[in-house]
Order: structure tokens, then sequence, then C-alpha cells
């Protein structure tokens, strides 16, 4: 993916989040001028994916769910891969499993042996459907909710009260940013709730992060806080001085890497 449909994407992803964004928040955001983001926001707009207003763009709300997750899935993609492919050594036959929403927890789901015994516990849409073609999975998901348009997830109190209800070995956590001082981050306070409820109900929680979501923690965008959960194993790609941080605070750190 070039890097002017890496920002783009990114774009997308910021305006939805914030329910819109002005150009000069864009500006400050990529560090390109004003016409890139003007000519940005045009081919953005030309896709659906946006609408362009005076001063900035809001969502288009006509947008199709499955392209813009799919957008949001190449987004490092070969990264996310590495780590489906290490968090998969990580599952043992027989285990009980939640994997949270996102462009990285799918991609533990389509890395998984086909013979592999399991249960996966999932609110994600998506993370089912890919779960539902391994013969050897029981596939589990909360009952009602409403569909987060965003992650292609169920949130909301049906949906915590369904996980609450389940217990698992492990809990595969995706997550939108770290921040030192704070711990995980997130930007919607109904994600932030089901993510706490599916930590407390498993024994241990796997956080998976590319590095570019590790990037976010200076700048997640009216972000609320997740604190930390100890015992915390974080698989990312990650600067060696971060790297020793999140060490010292007790956490262990996997490196994912090609396997291949």
């Amino acid at each position: 993916m070039s890097e002017r449909l890496q920002r783009q994407a990114k774009m997308v992803e910021m305006i939805r989040s914030n329910d819109g964004v002005t150009i000069d928040e864009l500006k400050s955001a990529f560090g390109v001028s004003a016409v890139t983001i003007r000519k940005d926001l045009e081919d953005l707009e030309r896709h659906g994916l946006i609408l362009r207003k005076f001063g900035g763009a809001i969502p288009s709300q006509l947008r199709d769910l499955q392209d813009s997750f799919n957008v949001r899935t190449q987004l490092n993609a070969e990264e996310k891969k590495w780590i489906g492919q290490t968090a998969v050594s990580l599952i043992k036959p027989m285990e009980s499993i939640i994997i949270d929403a996102g462009s990285t927890p799918l991609e533990i789901v389509r890395h998984l042996r086909h013979d592999l015994p399991l249960t996966i516990i999932t609110p994600a849409v998506n993370v089912a459907l890919e779960a539902c073609e391994l013969p050897n999975v029981t596939v589990m998901i909360p009952g009602g909710g409403v569909m987060d348009r965003f992650t292609l997830s169920l949130v909301g109190i049906e949906a915590e009260e369904g996980i609450s209800r389940m217990h698992a070995d492990k809990v595969f956590l995706g997550i939108r940013g770290i921040d030192l001082h704070h711990g995980l981050t997130d930007t919607d306070t109904y994600r932030i709730r089901l993510k706490q409820i599916m930590i407390k109900s498993s024994r241990q929680v796997i956080v998976v992060a590319d590095f570019e979501q590790i990037r976010q923690r200076l700048r997640c965008w009216m972000s609320l806080h997740l604190m930390w959960y100890i015992p915390l194993l974080l698989m990312i790609e990650i600067d060696p001085a971060m790297c020793e941080e999140l060490k010292s605070r007790g956490i262990s750190v996997l490196i994912a890497s090609n396997v291949n």
C-alpha cells in the first residue's frame, strides 16, 4: 500500500473516530500541506468514505461497513500477519479463548490450524464468521447488543452481560494505543467497558498491536483510558526503549516476526 493510500486510510479512521475533523487538525496529524489534505479529502469523498464540509470533513452516512474495515486491515498488513502467526503459537488444544474485534485480532483466526480443537468467544461478527470455517472450533457470541459500525462488533449492556457470564483461558485484546502513564487506550466508552469485561473473564491477557498502534500513545484523539492489567503479555513491533520500560513494569513482551 502506498504512503498516500495509508495516509488516506488513517484519515478515514480519524474522521470517523471523532465524527469529523478540520483541515488544520489533519495537517497537524499527518504533517502535509493543506493542498495535499484537500486532494486526499476529494479522493475519499469520491469513493463515498467521507463528506467534505467547509474547513474539514465528516463521516459519510452511506459507507459500506465491510469495505471500511478492509481499508484498515490493509494498514501494516504484513506485521498483523506476523502477530497472528505468533499469537497462534500461544494457543493450546481444547482451550477457550476470547478474541476481540479489530483487524489485528482477526489475523489470529486466519492463522489457526484446521485440526486445532478450541472454543472461541467473540463479540466481533467478522471474527465469528471466519472461525465458523474451522471444523474443530466451537464459536460463541454474546447474545444481543448493538453493532459498532467501526469495529463490526456487538457492544452495549447485553453484549457486556453475555461476555461476563463466560470464562476463558486467554483473551487476545485489540487496542487503539498505549500510553505509559495511563495504560491501554481507546476512543469509545462502549468498547472500553467491553474490553474490561473480557479481561475480567479471562485467566491471561494478551494484547495484540502493531507498531502504528503503539505510536498512537501520543496522538490518540479524544482518548479514554484502560488502566494496566497485570499479568499482561504484549505482542508488538516496538522500539527497544519502550520495550524495556514495559518490562520494568512487570509486563512480558513478545516481539512478533515473520515465521515463514
